[in-house]
């Protein structure tokens, strides 16, 4: 189903267990004293036996056309899944030049439907996770 088909485009990935990876630029921000969200959408259309769907916001200045699973990132955000065991949304922050994730477990989904995956970061350094728009987890950065 698409709303707009022009639209409503995704990325659509063809082959289990590999990289893909895809970026846009834009303007640098501060979100100092306000609130920011990060939010998309992940549809698996087939069984998924290891793969995630993450966001990562990266610094100004990152390569777009060399840039890799190890480039460096402010924030990663998105569900992983690999066999039975591992089945939960990341929530990695970079500090001081270490990734940091959260401790609390946060189970994503494993289906093949379409869901949406949202973090809310608040001015107080507390985050909010919600899945298909509904509270899944939340809390205080410094604590988890």
């Amino acid at each position: 189903f698409y709303g707009d088909a022009e639209k409503d485009q995704g990325i659509q990935t063809s082959m289990d267990a590999r990289f893909y990876h895809a970026s846009s630029s834009f303007d640098s921000f501060s979100n100092e004293g306000k609130t920011l969200v990060l939010q998309f959408t992940v549809k698996h259309e087939q069984k998924l036996d290891c793969g995630g769907g993450y966001i990562k916001l990266f610094p100004t200045g990152l390569k777009q056309k060399t840039f890799n699973g190890d480039s460096k990132y402010y924030i990663m955000f998105g569900p992983d899944i690999c066999g039975y065991s591992t089945k939960k949304v990341h929530v990695i922050f970079n500090y001081k030049g270490d990734n940091k994730l959260i401790k609390k477990e946060i189970a994503c989904k494993d289906d093949e439907y379409t869901h949406l995956y949202t973090l809310i970061l608040r001015p107080d350094n507390t985050y909010e996770v919600k899945i298909n728009n509904e509270r899944v987890e939340g809390g205080s950065l410094e604590e988890d």
